[in-house]
C-alpha cells in the first residue's frame, strides 16, 4: 500500500483526478461568470474540497474494515487452502527426489559391482 493511500486513503491517481476535475470547473466557472469570478471560483474550490473530505472519509472508513473480499473468511481459506495444496505437492516432490536417490545409489552400486571383476583379472 502506498504512503498516499495510507495517508489519504485515496490513491494518487484519485487525487489526480479529483484536482484535475476540479481545475476544469474552475476554468469553466471562471470564463463563464459575469462579474463576480472570485466568488465562484472560491464556491468551486470549496465545494471540491468537501467532496474530497466526504471521499476520505469513506476510503479511511472501507479502509479499516478493509476492502471488499481482501479480508473475508472466504479468502483467507482460500488462501489456506492454495497454500496447504502447495504443502502436499511439495511433500510429493520430496518423496520423489527420495526414491531417486535411492534408485541412483542402486545403480551406482551395480556399475561399481559390474567394474570390480573386471579390475580383478
Amino acid at each position: 500500500m502506498s504512503w498516499v493511500r495510507k495517508m489519504v486513503g485515496l490513491d494518487g491517481v484519485d487525487i489526480v483526478i479529483q484536482a484535475g476535475v476540479t481545475m476544469f470547473v474552475m476554468i469553466m466557472a471562471g470564463s463563464s461568470a459575469g462579474g463576480n469570478e472570485e466568488a465562484l471560483i472560491g464556491g468551486v474550490g470549496a465545494v471540491s474540497l468537501v467532496i474530497l473530505g466526504v471521499r476520505r472519509h469513506f476510503a479511511l472508513k472501507r479502509g479499516a474494515r478493509g476492502a471488499i473480499g481482501e479480508t473475508t473468511g472466504e479468502v483467507i481459506a482460500d488462501r489456506l487452502a492454495e497454500l496447504d495444496a502447495r504443502l502436499h505437492e511439495i511433500d510429493g516432490m520430496n518423496y520423489r527426489v527420495q526414491e531417486l536417490e535411492e534408485r541412483l545409489d542402486f545403480t551406482e552400486r551395480l556399475l561399481a559391482q559390474a567394474r570390480e571383476p573386471e579390475r580383478l583379472k
